[in-house]
């Protein structure tokens, strides 16, 4: 009898248990917004709890050389944990068929191996998951910096081509020795190659190129039915300069409002005024030409205020998922509030302070959502509003670029924006052995037509170094206005003087056989581009027996970074298992190259406020 009633009140437990958790489930899943259904699976779990490493300054920090398999073990399970609970686009990535379990397998499989390895070693196997990740706002920090943000970006062909009555695609400008005007664009899936730009009225002109995340120096096109191996090169809206004399200014040429806005800061108080202001002042304008190039945001405030003078009514979707962990508690606990604290990082600091014990004692993993829309279109604003937009346009930026749209006749031109704004409000964490510090954003914001590390297509694609001319040109004259290309890129940075070489003695020496293969390769020459904006080449002169490596670091420019000249410099570096590190004499200067399995190479330029990433690929010898 005891039997039968333990096993009846063993069932009953179970079916209680089994109750409260279908009841949990029934309640957690509708609650999530269907625009983050594929992303998030629960609006709540329990998780479990991880006393974290208080996180010392930055610049406190020192990595041991090396680690025993229970410090590397103990740093990766702290490692899935953090990216588990306390990172936005966990899932999210999951679902774009990132495998993480796969990764922290893998890595847990290799740290059992050996008794010791390298931190080295542990850093670069650890952060190799965001090569797979796009995602401007999540960064790792040891020996090197590690990002995932990825730009795509258009590399064009210095071909320009019409579409005809008749519906061919029909050569009319064209600097490439091998592709005359007259010939036939006749390339399968035309659209992939073709980038609309300003034509005169009726007529549709198109720049030829590819739209890609990874740089690429040629591409095979089809011209009058034959297949062509057509160079690419870098958009040459990177050597359009402009001489700002304040963050804000309003100008007119030709009697057109030219508004130049380059940021969005609350530093800079007197000039957003000034911005939000001239959305009254300009409101009765027949056309209004902004340019935002290199706008890196700030606050949002600005640029809506702006457009809400102009036009009243703001197109804007956003819908915010923002995740709480008992590590992002802890996060806040032990944030160091100071007098440059911003007020929203105060009440972020007491809020999370106050969650903090209930989190400690039961463990959650939780989402809450909003969402900021307003649909509307019809405005008061019966002009046409045109904005100039390059990759630096981000965040506050792309805000403009987005609710814009709310206007009448609103154009955009330039190339895509950068794309930073799908996941936000980074937390920092610390590995407890390799002190190897994760940023990892708990915001998770989508918004319609804006894709993270894409950003907004413009309307008009352009491709020249002083698109003002060729706007204005446009906009004076338009059935006049053709464009050409009149001289071909490299004949264009001769002629600006910002042309990348070598010095004249570089020479390159074969490793000797007592150099090893896996060093020995990278000998030679290398070429790329530091976040798709400055030229970085790279000469690896001579690599001894025992690691030690000379090499030559050159340089373009990047008038958006304030990089006004080209100029090289010799380094003098060494090897870090199978990563190259050239160090500068003062030591505050690292660059890090490494070799990837399909022969391009990793590049980080790590300097105090600067970090850069840059793919490199092989020079052919010459």
């Amino acid at each position: 009898m005891r039997i039968k009633a333990l096993f009846c009140y063993t069932i009953l437990i179970a079916c209680v248990v089994a109750l409260i958790v279908a009841c949990n489930s029934s309640q957690n899943k509708p609650n999530i917004p269907e625009i983050f259904a594929k992303y998030i699976s629960e609006v709540s779990s329990p998780v479990p709890y991880k006393q974290l490493t208080r996180n010392p300054a930055s610049d406190q920090i020192t990595a041991p050389d090396s680690l025993s398999t229970t410090e590397a073990l103990e740093d990766i399970e702290m490692l899935e944990y953090l990216w588990k609970t306390s990172y936005s686009g966990y899932e999210y990535w999951k679902y774009q068929g990132v495998d993480f379990e796969a990764y922290i397998t893998s890595l847990k499989s290799w740290a059992r191996q050996s008794p010791k390895m390298k931190t080295l070693e542990f850093e670069a196997r650890a952060t190799a998951i965001l090569k797979e990740i796009y995602d401007g706002h999540i960064s790792f920090i040891g020996a090197g910096y590690y990002g995932a943000y990825h730009h795509k970006a258009v590399y064009f062909t210095d071909i320009l081509v019409e579409e005809m009555a008749s519906g061919e695609f029909q050569v009319i400008g064209s600097q490439n020795d091998m592709v005359s005007i007259g010939a036939v664009f006749t390339q399968t899936e035309k659209a992939t190659y073709l980038f609309p730009t300003l034509a005169p009225p009726g007529k549709k002109q198109f720049l030829v190129g590819l739209f890609t995340f990874t740089p690429q120096r040629s591409i095979e096109l089809s011209f009058d039915d034959e297949l062509l191996e057509i160079p690419l090169r870098r958009n040459r809206l990177l050597l359009a300069r402009f001489d700002d004399p304040s963050p804000y200014y309003l100008e007119r040429t030709n009697g057109i409002p030219i508004i130049r806005i380059t940021g969005f800061a609350d530093a800079a108080q007197q000039y957003m005024q000034g911005f939000m202001q001239s959305g009254v002042e300009l409101k009765n304008e027949d056309l209004i030409l902004i340019n935002l190039f290199n706008n890196g945001g700030g606050s949002s405030i600005y640029p809506q205020t702006f457009l809400t003078n102009l036009n009243g009514p703001v197109q804007w979707e956003i819908h915010w998922a923002e995740l709480t962990s008992p590590a992002i508690a802890e996060y806040y606990l032990n944030y160091e509030v100071g007098p440059s604290t911003t007020p929203a990082t105060k009440h972020l600091v007491s809020r999370y302070a106050r969650q903090y014990e209930k989190l400690q004692s039961f463990p959650t993993k939780s989402w809450t959502f909003d969402r900021d829309e307003n649909r509307q279109v019809e405005g008061k604003f019966s002009g046409k509003l045109i904005l100039m937009t390059n990759r630096r346009v981000l965040s506050a930026g792309e805000n403009l670029v987005g609710a814009s749209a709310s206007l009448k006749n609103r154009i955009t031109m330039g190339e895509n924006t950068g794309g930073s704004a799908q996941f936000s409000s980074t937390c920092a964490y610390v590995l407890p052995h390799s002190r190897l510090i994760l940023n990892l954003p708990r915001q998770l914001i989508l918004i319609p037509g804006l894709e993270e590390c894409v950003g907004y297509l413009p309307d008009y694609w352009l491709d020249t170094h002083d698109p003002m001319e060729k706007i204005l040109k446009w906009l004076k004259a338009p059935d006049q206005y053709q464009f050409r290309y009149r001289q071909s890129y490299a004949e264009l940075l001769e002629a600006l003087d910002v042309v990348t070489v070598f010095p004249e003695d570089t020479q390159i020496s074969k490793p000797g056989p007592d150099v090893p293969d896996s060093l020995a390769r990278y000998s030679g020459k290398w070429v790329g581009a530091s976040d798709g904006i400055l030229e970085h080449m790279l000469a690896v002169e001579n690599i001894s027996a025992d690691g030690k490596v000379e090499a030559i670091y050159a340089w373009g420019v990047a008038y958006i970074w304030g990089l006004n000249n080209p100029g090289w410099a010799r380094y003098k570096g060494e090897f870090h298992g199978s990563k190259l590190v050239l160090t500068a004499p003062n030591g505050i200067l690292t660059i890090s190259y490494e070799i990837r399995s399909d022969g391009s190479m990793d590049s980080w330029y790590r300097r105090p406020g600067i970090i850069s990433y840059t793919e490199l690929v092989r020079l052919e010898d010459e």
